[in-house]
């Protein structure tokens, strides 16, 4: 009988558990011997998972906005003041974290997002509020200035000043005087999200298609033969980076094509200081990848470690809930994230209309970004093979 014969009865054969669980546990066996890639498989989604439940524990919370209190109560110094039982309720909300300032000085730090609103209750609020009582046909009016183009935060302010005003004056209907901060910007939740998803995009498709080129380097046998080369090793690190960042520029042309054209998404900046922005971005993460290549053995670690930098990444950089809404010893930990920097870059730019006088300090920490990780890129990279 011929081999030929042979292979079609071997085929022909009927199903065997038998063989098909040795198959299982030959690859099962790999993955046991192959400790770094099973604590990968275990530990990744344990501690995902536990970063964004801390992230994600609970809404919006702890709004920092200024509140200035100028009301005088029924009379001077009567015993009614309203503006002081708002104030005590906004003091007491965990919606808003509250500082008090007046509105003219602080409008300013709204505009560089240090603060998300200015509440300011005028001086004749109680006792406008006794006379519309009283049967007479005047206004209730609250002062606001607050940066829409969050509606979370945005929705979190009003949501806070709504309650205060219901506890202290029940039905009354109070009427706000509101401006909009950047301009007078207000945003949809499409509109605000697209830059967290860019850059989160960015990161993540940046990461694993450079581990995964420079891993087919090392596997197929060419990193080997470049060690015969007169190549330098950094002469080979920077021919990488700048084919992945070649690689990368494409995927930001995409992204911004797909972002503007297709869902129409706002840029009020400059689209070319965007581009910039975006093309650091992408080269502080390819010099991250070939560093985090050398400690990947096989493309299932190399795969692995994207995810294992970026999922985390998206929790704690602010892009689903704001940073401040953390739990305390979080929002430190969330400083060394690089993706929240590019995150303050694309909004900046996209939906504040910013420059660099603005974003100078986001973007010199993207260029330090990239230039640490070169250092230890450099500093890692192998000059020959392995022993």
């Amino acid at each position: 009988m011929s081999n030929k014969e042979t292979f079609k009865l071997e085929k022909s054969a009927k199903f065997s558990v038998k063989r098909t669980t040795a198959v299982a546990y030959r690859v099962f066996g790999q993955l046991r011997r192959d400790r770094r890639t099973f604590g990968i498989i275990i530990g990744m989604p344990v501690l995902i998972m536990v970063i964004f439940g801390f992230a994600f524990s609970g809404e919006a919370s702890n709004v920092p906005i200024i509140v200035e209190n100028l009301d005088v109560g029924s009379l001077p110094g009567g015993a009614i003041n309203l503006g002081e039982n708002i104030t005590n309720s906004l003091s007491h909300d965990e919606r808003v974290d509250v500082t008090f300032g007046t509105y003219e000085e602080n409008t300013a730090k709204v505009e560089d997002s240090k603060y998300y609103g200015i509440i300011r209750i005028p001086e004749n609020f109680t006792q406008t509020v006794i006379a519309r009582g009283l049967g007479g046909d005047v206004k209730i009016v609250i002062d606001l200035y607050i940066d829409a183009t969050k509606p979370a935060t945005k929705n979190s302010i009003l949501g806070a000043l709504n309650a205060a005003l219901q506890t202290a004056m029940g039905e009354e209907f109070v009427e706000f005087n509101q401006i909009n901060a950047h301009g007078g910007s207000e945003y949809t939740g499409l509109d605000v999200s697209l830059p967290g998803v860019m850059a989160f995009v960015l990161v993540f498709l940046v990461l694993i298609i450079s581990l995964l080129t420079i891993m087919r380097e090392r596997l197929g046998g060419t990193q080997d033969r470049l060690y015969t080369t007169p190549l330098t090793a950094f002469e080979r690190l920077l021919g990488y980076v700048l084919a992945l960042l070649f690689v990368a520029s494409i995927m930001v042309s995409a992204i911004l094509i797909v972002g503007i054209l297709i869902f129409g998404a706002t840029v009020k900046g400059n689209i070319f200081l965007l581009i910039i922005a975006a093309l650091l971005f992408s080269l502080a993460h390819v010099f991250m990848a070939v560093f985090l290549s050398n400690f990947a053995e096989n493309e299932i670690q190399a795969v692995q470690l994207a995810p294992l930098i970026s999922f985390p990444s998206m929790a704690l950089s602010g892009m689903m809930v704001p940073i401040y809404s953390f739990p305390s010893f979080l929002i430190p930990v969330s400083k060394v994230i690089p993706l929240i920097y590019g995150i303050n870059l694309f909004e900046g730019i996209m939906l504040k209309g910013w420059g660099i006088k603005e974003l100078w300090l986001d973007f010199l920490v993207v260029i330090g970004i990239a230039l640490l990780s070169m250092f230890f890129a450099a500093l890692t990279v192998k000059d020959r093979m392995s022993d």
